[in-house]
C-alpha cells in the first residue's frame, strides 16, 4: 500500500488523560511515530484543565480539549466521540503507550478492506516493556531490536487491546463503544465478542508484536471499586450469553 493511499483512508484517535509523565512522554513518542504515516490524528484530553495546551505537535497532529471534572476517565464514550469526527473509512483507536511497525498497521487496514470490521495491528502478543526499555525507546522506536529479543506476550494469551482499526460504518453499527464500561475494565475483551456474536469479522496481522511503554498504574489504570468492577464484570458476561437478535436489540437501546 502506497503512503498517500493510507492517509486517505485511514484516521487515528488518541483519547487521552495525563496523569504522570511518563505518559506524557510516550504520547510524544507514540505520535512522533505514527505522524511518520501522513495521516490525520486527532488527540481527544479530557481532564478538568489540560495538560497538553503547550506542547508542539507533529505535522498532522490535531489537540482538542474537553473540560471533564470526573475522577473517571470515561474512554469509551470518548471513543465514540472519535469515531464520528473522523471523516475516513477506517479509524484506528491508539493507546497512548502503545508502538507497533508501519508494516502491521498496512496489513490490518488491508485486512479491513478486505471485509474485516475489527482488525488488530499485531499478531495477539501483547508486549510490556520495562522502564529503563521503554525510555530507550522513547528516543529511538527500534522494532528490529525489539522483535530480535523476543520478549514474552503479557498474560500469554492473545490480547485485543492497546490499539484496534475498524471500519467506521460497520464498527457503529454494532453499536460502536460500548459506554456502559465507564471506566478501566474489560471493554476490549467486551467489543470483540460483541462485534463476532453480531456476525462481523475480526483479525490479527500474521506476525508483529505490540509494545506497551512503561508508565506507573494510577487511579484509572485499575477497577474504581470492587463494586465497580463485579458492575463492569457483569456487563461483558451479559454481553458474551446474548445471541445475535438479542445483542442487536441491546444496543439500540
Amino acid at each position: 500500500m502506497q503512503l498517500q493511499n493510507i492517509k486517505s483512508l485511514l484516521t487515528i484517535v488518541i483519547p487521552v488523560r495525563i496523569d504522570s509523565e511518563e505518559r506524557r512522554k510516550n504520547l510524544r513518542a507514540v505520535l512522533r511515530h505514527l505522524a511518520g504515516l501522513g495521516c490525520r490524528i486527532i488527540v481527544l484530553e479530557a481532564d478538568a484543565t489540560s495538560t497538553l495546551s503547550g506542547e508542539i505537535w507533529p505535522d498532522g497532529v490535531e489537540h482538542l480539549f474537553v473540560k471533564d471534572f470526573s475522577l473517571v476517565f470515561h474512554r469509551t464514550r470518548y471513543i465514540n466521540v472519535l469515531l464520528r469526527m473522523a471523516e475516513t473509512r477506517i479509524v484506528a483507536v491508539w493507546d497512548a503507550d502503545v508502538l507497533v511497525g508501519y508494516a502491521q498497521i498496512y496489513e490490518a487496514v488491508n485486512n479491513i478492506l478486505a471485509g474485516c470490521t475489527i482488525a488488530y495491528p499485531y499478531n495477539g502478543q501483547f508486549v510490556m516493556l520495562p522502564e529503563k526499555m521503554s525510555a530507550n525507546m522513547r528516543v529511538k522506536t527500534d522494532f528490529e531490536y525489539l522483535h530480535q529479543l523476543r520478549l514474552s506476550s503479557f498474560l500469554g494469551r492473545k490480547q485485543c487491546g492497546g490499539a484496534y482499526l475498524v471500519h467506521q460504518q460497520y464498527y457503529l453499527q454494532c453499536g460502536g463503544e460500548n459506554e456502559r464500561f465507564t471506566g478501566w475494565g474489560p471493554e476490549d475483551a467486551e467489543r470483540m465478542r460483541r462485534v463476532k456474536i453480531l456476525g462481523h469479522k475480526v483479525m490479527w496481522t500474521r506476525e508483529g508484536q505490540l509494545f506497551h511503554l512503561y508508565h506507573p498504574r494510577k487511579k484509572n489504570s485499575a477497577y474504581q471499586s470492587k463494586a465497580d468492577g463485579d458492575r463492569l464484570r457483569r456487563e461483558f458476561v451479559r454481553v458474551c450469553s446474548m445471541d445475535r437478535e438479542t445483542l442487536t436489540n441491546y444496543i439500540t437501546k
